[in-house]
């Protein structure tokens, strides 16, 4: 499995927002895919994450960045303390209205948030969700947004590929994502969704995305 997802969103987080001397916070970090890649540009990139193993392993292989154990809903710093915030496919994931509130507290005055979401739209997405449904989730995080004190000042929806050597190698690889055993049911569902597309060398998913840029409403 190739995922080309990772460079794809953080060119887009460089249309979206200046990151060269900035004081960045990336929200929902994992492994530090993305980080690396923000590092690259950040003044300094706090990074953090609810899992304690992939924050550890983040540390080993990545020295340029300040990796940390924690959520959205609960940050701990101070008021007025980032220039940039950053939700990497992360504010589904957690209490999303406490989330952007926290956001919004530790965001500095002419600030800017950054949320990048996956849509229900998405091949890669409606795949996945055949193993674990976040529809409700990514819904509920967008109707946040759009009740919190934030305002969408720029917004667009945008592609990457998931490319899959065959059949085996995309069965495999979606049910490794979740550290699940393979289900012979949950397999042929995907197989009957994907239809003739599974029968291709490479086979390429569509991973659909959006991008928003919010500053606080005052």
């Amino acid at each position: 499995m190739f995922d080309y997802s990772d460079k794809v969103i953080f060119e887009k987080i460089t249309q979206y927002a200046v990151l060269k001397n900035k004081k960045i916070l990336e929200i929902g970090c994992g492994y530090g895919r993305i980080s690396t890649f923000i590092a690259s540009e950040a003044c300094s990139l706090i990074a953090i994450d609810p899992d304690q193993n992939a924050i550890e392993n983040a540390r080993k292989v990545i020295s340029a960045v300040d990796f940390r154990v924690g959520t959205g809903e609960n940050l701990a710093f101070s008021d007025n303390s980032f220039d940039l915030i950053i939700f990497t496919l992360s504010l589904h994931h957690q209490n999303s209205q406490k989330a952007l509130k926290e956001a919004a507290r530790t965001l500095k005055q002419g600030g800017k948030i950054l949320v990048i979401e996956p849509t229900v739209e998405g091949e890669v997405e409606q795949v996945f969700a055949f193993l674990h449904n976040e529809n409700i989730e990514i819904q509920e995080a967008q109707k946040s947004i759009a009740n919190s004190n934030l305002s969408i000042i720029d917004s667009a929806v945008f592609k990457a590929k998931w490319e899959f050597s065959n059949k085996n190698d995309l069965i495999h690889s979606v049910f490794q994502y979740y550290n699940k055993p393979c289900q012979q049911d949950i397999a042929e569902q995907i197989i009957n969704f994907l239809g003739k597309k599974i029968e291709l060398k490479p086979i390429i998913l569509q991973d659909t995305m959006i991008i928003q840029s919010l500053i606080c409403v005052n």
